[in-house]
């Protein structure tokens, strides 16, 4: 009789990109379909929502939030990285990485956003 081993294979992973552990601040916008306009998704008045991201990768991130947004929904992305953080000896600045995309998964602890192809990487001053 033939035995069949119960370990499990490994399932192959699907991602083009290698994917990074990296906990960057991230300032979400939802985007109006038609316009392309940026739509404030405000905590108050005045705030925008920081969300930290859980992973990245050259197609996407993760970022972790207890409401995440429903899927399909195109999103207005500004990932803020310290230079300190990179290696510089700077700490009162941040590169700012925008782009856009659009959330195509969504769980209990998030929601995975696809970027588009277009970015804007610009630097910029903490304020004091």
């Amino acid at each position: 009789m033939e035995k069949h081993s119960t370990d499990k294979v490994p399932m192959k992973e699907k991602r083009k990109f290698e994917r990074f552990d990296l906990q960057i601040e991230t300032m979400l916008n939802v985007q109006d379909e038609a316009t392309n306009e940026r739509l404030p998704m405000l905590l108050s008045r005045d705030r925008l929502p920081i969300m930290l991201s859980r992973d990245i990768s050259c197609a996407g991130v993760f970022l972790v939030t207890d409401k995440p947004l429903p899927v399909g929904t195109r999103v207005a992305l500004n990932l803020l990285l310290s230079q300190h953080e990179l290696g510089s000896k700077s700490k009162d600045e941040r590169i700012n990485i925008s782009t856009s995309g659009k959330v195509v998964r969504r769980d209990d602890w998030g929601m995975a956003v696809e970027f588009d192809k277009q970015y804007k990487i610009s630097q910029m001053k903490l304020e004091a």
